[in-house]
């Protein structure tokens, strides 16, 4: 048989018969026993394709290589305890090995990478790969897995049916899958659906192999698709498999270990070729044969594997990459004890067991400063001992390979070993330690949940798109990234959300000013409402406005301005409560302004105008009422003042106060009314008096302090003792708290209280415990309840006959010192705060109005907290947190909800008991419209677009495509890992700098209506102009020759075509709206690079695809953003015309076989 020049197989001579491979037969060279052979047999063999390695698994779950033709042992290890390995798979990273439930990746050297298990693993058989991250999984069960070895993950699993898929064999066009009842499916790699179905044989199927357009099988019989005879065997087939150089020749096996050499194409004249495993009685469970075709491997249940050679010196693969062999034993050469030369650091320390001491190890008594012999001092050597490795390393330290890398925990300079010296330069008799940082001072461990820890996110070349964030969060609720400066202030953001009140003042405010944090917070609130579940919004658009507030800047409330060794020593607590009392009174003056504008408008707007020489009849009248009403204009006028002053956020969280300052020698009285948004706890300082002090007294103090200082007075002329006090008149609806908390002296102050309550709680449990359970002498109720401490009481109680409650593992939980629940009274402008108890929250309204002297009474509930996290570990580990009891409102499904406060962790959010809310480990866990061109050249010379016109309505359903350019604000951060590895720290700061959309229907489509573009006072780092087409200068008012405006005003823009319900067309929109804040429900979006694509293949980039189907070259030089939205517009116009006509899928196969053949590039002529 020899090859044509057409390429096909042709029986014939050849007069060129000496092909490798074709004329020489099999000897068997070895016969090995292998690992575990003595008790299990050989189940599974496979030639590794990148080296030159033979692996074995057998029934007992114990993988073994060995390298080259002399079969010496390179590695072993198990795989699983008691499972057989069941096929075995060769990558370029290391090996695959099948268990019945499991799926082993493992490096070549025996080092794990990971075990997959899930739900769906069960009786599995087969593994085929598909790609290098790609794999197909089978076995004895009705599901057929595909996975991605990369994430290691199951992307997809498809139904089989009841016989499962055993056998899955490549092939150019389809994935052959095999039952065991006989019939072949035809499946596409792609969707795995089947094409054709190929019934082999009635009885069972044995094994099958394809080779172009052949298929083989084995069972019954030995049939193939072409119409001609059964191949005829002198053996029962069990096993065939293609020899892998010669595409016509077969190897054909049996159970007992017979081997039959089969030609498909020369059936005419067979030449009988036979081989014979030197095993009698044993029985073959596994074969397989090297791709240079040169060694066969065969395995039986005696646990031997047979080898056949068709060289003396075989080679499994045509071109094999070395493999990594373990380092040669290094031996050192001796030298006496007398060779002063020679040094002692050549001779490595040896690894020897702790009690095992060294020579170098001297006794105590050695190492003293003297020695006493003989009533004399004698001077000794100094031996300094070098300090062992912080625990806190040993700790986080994470293994690749047999090296070892950890985070530097910044206790000790680097290179450097610092011992402590007393006098004269001695050291101390104490063993130098270094202490972790996550160890306090007496050296007990802080351990902080993991909840509550800051969370790095992994960055790869796709930025965080890959990041699992739903890993994090499975509540529902949308979180917020932290990758941005200044997104500390992402838990206050949170709490403010879910302050139904404010939610929906913010909702309905939109005013004209370009930065107004009240207007990018309701943009913000509209976006955590609408995202998606689970998935976290950027808030770049307020962090943005929040830069450019010059008050917060000059509070010091923008870390992005600091040096970064400044950022270490910030105090996020104190920063967090700065930027509380900020943003209250940011949003009251800014709701404020709006008011009066939008009164201002309306009083510009008087359609009838009075005059009384128009009107003589009544000026008669008007005349005389006008001294009895000069009074009441006057009273309303004052009104009118103080309803000026009222916002929002006032009516919300206001607490009107009147602040009293008496003179304590002249006795003058000055008096000035204040609104108090934010109340900052108060701490008693030197007051023995009381020793015991509850919140609520904290709470009344501050909100009603009095203290004696020296002040001006008017009527003295000069500083005179002042006695000052607050006097509130009302009380309000939201009451927003800071708790200090800064020194270490209001810490143990809070510490301590908590103690005693904790205390307290202890003590009324042994009081119980000590009083005798036997029935009451008395019917009546104890004066006291719950709370008697009487040893003995006679009265009835509650928690007689009552068994005693369980202890609680951590009392500090179960008993708080922070309320949950307080009623604050103001009577006669006198104030009284208690604690609610859980029977006082139920007490009816009408009880309440029972009292006419009560003039105010309010009950409040805890409904948020934000925590500081202080991870001593490191600074940059150190953050916010925000507890939030979630109201009904928020949760759509009530009914499964049972679970009210929630913590949130930046984008990770997770359900917490309510008690965690009030306790506090105080080592890591701390309380605390008019669109116009700002252009100064007006922008007239870049006019690129027709505004809508009034007669063009969007409505539901039109098609608006859309195109975005971006500038880097900041570059990406990225370092060099100790394994080689580039890992991403800070990925880089996009800022939209133009945004087109064009009109998708009507006489006007293809036209822009929005081509703006949008100014930035941050740096812009890199204009990219080469992709954004966006120049310096375009985006500078002083210079711009194009339609400059702000954010907000394109953004309101987007949010109305949002809220219009119109769909947006355009390429790679995704990230467009991650950038501009802007979260757009799926069923609004039409994005072509999902149009266009076939799973697990490329992205097509949107020049090729304008090039393919449109016919037209885009992105020459730069991108721009009016080409690139009507090229998207017009590839949706081309895609429903190819859908209408039910040629999308050829279309698609036509556009991925023309880029292979381009490599993906549009051709320059």
């Amino acid at each position: 048989m020899y090859y044509d020049n057409t390429g096909l197989a042709v029986v014939a001579p050849s007069e060129n018969s000496g092909l490798v491979g074709m004329e020489a037969e099999y000897v068997q060279t070895h016969c090995v026993l292998a690992d575990g052979g003595d008790r299990f047999g050989v189940s599974a063999l496979a030639f590794d394709k990148q080296e030159e390695l033979l692996w074995m698994g057998n029934q007992g779950g114990h993988v073994t290589s060995y390298f080259g033709g002399a079969m010496s042992k390179y590695t072993s290890f198990q795989v699983h305890a008691n499972e057989e390995v069941r096929q075995i798979l060769t990558t370029d990273e290391g090996i695959i090995a099948l268990t019945a439930s499991t799926f082993r990746y493992q490096l070549r050297r025996g080092v794990p990478i990971y075990t997959h298990m899930s739900v769906h693993m069960n009786e599995m058989q087969c593994i085929l790969q598909m790609s290098p991250t790609r794999l197909l999984i089978g076995g004895h069960q009705d599901k057929l897995i595909d996975f991605n070895l990369s994430l290691c993950k199951e992307t997809m699993v498809t139904n089989v049916g009841d016989a499962g898929c055993v056998m899955l064999r490549p092939h150019s066009r389809y994935i052959c899958a095999g039952n065991p009842l006989g019939r072949i499916d035809l499946r596409d790699p792609i969707s795995l659906n089947t094409e054709n179905s190929i019934e082999t044989h009635s009885g069972s199927l044995s094994d099958f192999d394809v080779q172009g357009n052949l298929l083989v099988t084995c069972g019954f019989s030995n049939r193939m698709l072409r119409s001609v005879s059964p191949m005829q065997t002198v053996i029962d087939p069990f096993f065939l498999k293609f020899i892998p150089s010669m595409s016509s020749r077969l190897a054909v096996v049996s159970a007992m270990g017979q081997v039959q050499l089969l030609d498909t194409i020369a059936l005419a004249e067979p030449r009988l070729c036979l081989l014979q495993m030197n095993n009698p009685g044993a029985m073959c469970l596994t074969f397989d044969i090297s791709t240079t075709s040169q060694v066969m491997a065969f395995g039986d249940n005696s646990g031997h594997i047979h080898f056949f050679t068709t060289s003396g010196a075989p080679t499994f693969n045509t071109f094999s990459r070395p493999c990594e062999m373990p380092d040669d034993q290094v031996t050192f050469p001796s030298f006496g004890i007398d060779d002063y030369t020679t040094p002692l650091s050549v001779i490595p320390m040896p690894i020897v067991p702790p009690e095992l001491p060294l020579a170098s190890n001297w006794p105590a008594y050695l190492t003293q400063k003297s020695l006493s012999v003989s009533g004399r001092s004698y001077p000794t050597l100094e031996i300094k001992k070098p300090p062992g490795i912080d625990p806190e390393i040993l700790r986080t330290m994470k293994m690749q390979g047999p090296i070892g890398y950890a985070p530097n925990p910044r206790t000790s300079r680097r290179n450097q070993v610092v011992y402590e010296f007393g006098q004269n330069g001695y050291t101390p008799h104490s063993t130098h330690s270094t202490k972790s940082p996550k160890h306090d001072d007496n050296g007990s461990f802080i351990a902080i949940p993991k909840r509550y820890r800051k969370i790095d996110v992994k960055y790869n070349k796709l930025g965080s798109d890959d990041f699992q964030f739903d890993h994090y969060n499975k509540t529902g609720f949308s979180g917020l990234e932290a990758t941005l400066p200044n997104a500390y202030c992402n838990a206050m953001i949170q709490v403010l959300y879910f302050s139904e009140p404010l939610r929906a003042a913010l909702l309905s405010h939109l005013c004209s000013k370009e930065f107004c944090l009240s207007c990018e917070l309701g943009f913000l609130f509209h976006m955590l409402s609408t995202s998606c579940q689970n998935q976290p919004c950027q808030p770049g658009n307020f962090l943005r406005a929040f830069r450019t507030v010059p008050e917060a800047s000059a509070l010091s409330l923008i870390l992005s301005d600091l040096h970064p060794e400044a950022k270490l020593k910030i105090d996020l607590s104190a920063l967090i409560q700065s930027w509380n009392r900020f943003m209250l009174h940011q949003m009251h003056v800014e709701l404020i302004e709006t008011k009066k504008k939008v009164e201002e408008r309306k009083a510009n707007k008087k359609p009838f105008i009075y005059k009384e020489t128009d009107f003589p009849s009544i000026s008669g009248d008007r005349n005389k009422e006008k001294k009895a009403s000069s009074v009441v204009d006057v009273d309303i006028k004052l009104e009118d003042e103080k309803r000026e002053e009222d916002s929002d956020i006032s009516q919300l969280f206001g607490t009107k106060q009147l602040q009293m300052n008496c003179c304590l020698k002249c006795s003058c009285e000055v008096r000035k009314e204040s609104i108090l948004l934010a109340c900052n706890l108060v701490y008693p300082s030197n007051e023995p008096e009381k020793d015991e002090w509850s919140f609520c007294d904290i709470l009344k103090r501050s909100l009603c302090p009095q203290q004696t200082t020296p002040a001006w007075c008017e009527k003295c002329s000069k500083f005179t003792p002042t006695s000052q006090y607050r006097i509130l008149q009302s009380l309000p609806k939201l009451l927003a708290i800071n708790t200090g908390l800064h020194n270490l002296q209001h810490k143990q102050f809070w510490q301590t209280q908590m103690d005693k309550v904790v205390a307290k709680v202890v003590t009324l449990d042994v009081n119980r415990a000590s009083t005798p359970t036997s029935a009451p002498s008395s019917s009546k109720p104890c004066r006291y309840a719950e709370n008697c401490s009487r040893p003995g009481c006679r009265f009835r109680h509650s928690f007689d006959n009552a068994p005693l409650p369980a202890p609680s593992s951590n009392l500090y939980c179960s008993n708080n010192w922070l309320p949950h629940d307080i009623e604050m009274v103001l009577k006669e402008e006198r104030l009284n705060i208690r604690k609610l108890e859980d029977r006082d929250k139920h007490v009816s309204k009408k009880e309440t109005e029972r009292n006419p002297n009560v003039e105010t009474k309010r009950k409040y509930e805890l409904s948020a907290v934000v925590c500081y996290i202080n991870d001593q570990s490191s600074a940059e580990k150190r953050n916010l947190v925000a507890l939030v009891k979630v109201p009904d409102t928020y949760i759509q499904n009530k009914d499964k909800s049972e679970h009210k406060w929630y913590l949130f962790n930046d984008f990770s959010i997770s359900p917490v008991p309510t008690h965690e809310a009030v306790w506090f480990s105080l080592d890591w866990k701390e309380v605390f419209n008019e669109d116009a061109c700002i252009a100064r050249s007006g922008g007239t010379s870049g006019i690129t677009f027709t505004p809508l016109h009034d007669n063009e309505s969007l409505k539901s359903g039109d098609l608006v495509a859309m195109d975005a350019e971006f500038v880097t604000l900041n570059q990406e951060e990225a370092e060099l890992r100790s394994d080689g590895k580039m890992s991403t720290i800070k990925p880089s700061q996009m800022s939209v700098a133009r945004i087109t959309c064009i009109r998708g229907h009507g006489q006007m489509e293809g036209t822009p209506f929005i081509d703006d573009y949008i100014s930035t006072q941050e740096q812009v780092v890199d204009y990219l102009t080469k992709f954004s087409g966006i120049k310096p200068g375009d985006l500078d008012a002083n210079f711009s020759s194009k339609h400059l405006t702000t954010l907000k005003s394109t953004y309101t823009k987007l949010r109305f075509l949002q809220d219009s319900g119109v769909i947006f067309v355009g390429h790679g929109l995704r990230n467009d709206f991650r950038v501009i804040n802007l979260v757009v429900p799926p069923e609004q979006v039409v994005d072509t690079v999902q149009l266009f694509h076939l799973p697990h293949h490329r992205m097509v980039s949107l020049r090729f695809l304008a090039w393919h189907f449109l016919g037209i070259k885009i992105q020459s030089e730069t991108h721009d953003s009016v080409e690139d939205a009507r090229a998207a517009l017009q590839l949706y116009k081309k895609y429903k015309q190819l859908e209408a006509q039910n040629k999308v899928g050829d279309a698609l196969a036509e556009l991925y076989e023309t880029g292979k053949v381009l490599n993906w590039k549009v051709p320059e002529a």
